[in-house]
């Protein structure tokens, strides 16, 4: 087994122990019998996220571009993610990762009687934490309005903190109590070098729970998914949560771990390709969230991309992990 070098040890601590996210169990009950699609990310999001611009825009030329208070808007913060003034990296770009993921339930159940339950789970990365309250009113606003083209209400029953490393529950709002309890389980960075340790470095088994799509040398990776094209999304996506959402840590070196997959290679592989389709209203058109699920088992040296590729399972990797695609379990 590979030893760890103090320069292994020491790499990329900076960027990961001022890492930090949150994990939250949300149950909504049904008020009258809903037909929902199979996969529930897409509309979770889009109605939170017009309850959410309801609630916090007094633009009403309806977009974010050019709005004077779109730097100290909530709204645009969480949903219209950009490039702050005077950011260094990633200035070219339009969007940056949100600091929010829903994820939605795996079954693909449509069907919903009155009184029964939906649940899913939010996570909020970094300063992302912080506006709990607004996703909370945001979900009890939205159930009032309905979701669907067919407007389903329901009730935001209850939310409670999950802690990541224990699966211990907090209860945080019930709406018997009508409460919000100041419970937070964060998970940082630093925990999960700790929870490293308790991995075989030589082999990984890596089931890929929600439809993954990531693009790798041109194209996107529909049958198999090399390691190098999994660390080098999630080393991205990692600097630019960091950057914009934790702290203002940019860590130049991360991609470096890119050339720690060499040698890696796929011992197995049981994945097939999800056809997944959703509606932007937004765009008025159909986009495609289709990606693959299932297992693959990779064997080499992860003992330096451990602590990257547990982080990866809760912040997603690939496109659309806002929706909850690109959701992993590292075993």
């Amino acid at each position: 087994m590979h030893q760890a070098t103090g320069a292994d040890q020491r790499e990329h601590k900076a960027i990961l122990e001022a890492f930090k996210l949150a994990k939250y169990r949300i149950t909504l009950k049904a008020r009258e019998p809903m037909v929902l699609p199979e996969f529930k990310g897409s509309m979770l999001r889009g109605g939170f996220g017009h309850v959410f611009k309801r609630i916090c825009c007094t633009n009403r030329e309806g977009t974010c571009d050019g709005c004077h208070l779109r730097e100290s808007c909530p709204y645009a913060y969480i949903f219209e993610t950009t490039p702050p003034e005077g950011a260094e990296h990633m200035v070219t770009h339009q969007k940056v990762p949100r600091p929010y993921v829903f994820e939605p339930p795996l079954d693909s159940r449509i069907d919903y009687n009155t009184g029964e339950s939906l649940t899913f789970h939010l996570v909020l990365i970094g300063q992302g934490i912080d506006f709990l309250p607004y996703f909370i009113f945001s979900l009890r606003e939205l159930g009032d309005v309905g979701i669907t083209k067919r407007h389903h209400k329901f009730e935001l029953a209850s939310i409670h903190a999950v802690d990541c490393l224990t699966n211990k529950e907090f209860l945080v709002y019930e709406s018997d109590e009508n409460v919000v309890h100041a419970e937070k389980a964060i998970v940082t960075g630093a925990d999960l070098i700790g929870e490293a340790q308790r991995f075989t470095k030589e082999r990984l088994t890596l089931n890929f729970l929600a439809p993954t799509r990531i693009k790798y040398q041109g194209s996107y990776c529909f049958n198999e998914l090399p390691m190098q094209a999994l660390i080098q999304n999630l080393t991205l996506r990692i600097n630019a949560l960091s950057y914009f959402h934790n702290g203002g840590i940019w860590d130049d070196e991360l991609k470096l771990l890119r050339e720690k997959t060499v040698g890696i290679r796929i011992v197995s592989a049981s994945v097939s390709k999800k056809d997944v389709q959703r509606y932007s209203n937004r765009q008025k058109r159909r986009d495609s969230l289709s990606g693959i699920t299932g297992l693959i088992q990779y064997e080499g040296d992860f003992e330096p991309l451990l602590p990257i590729l547990l982080l990866g399972q809760f912040v997603h990797t690939g496109s659309d992990a806002v929706f909850g695609c690109g959701q992993y379990e590292v075993s």
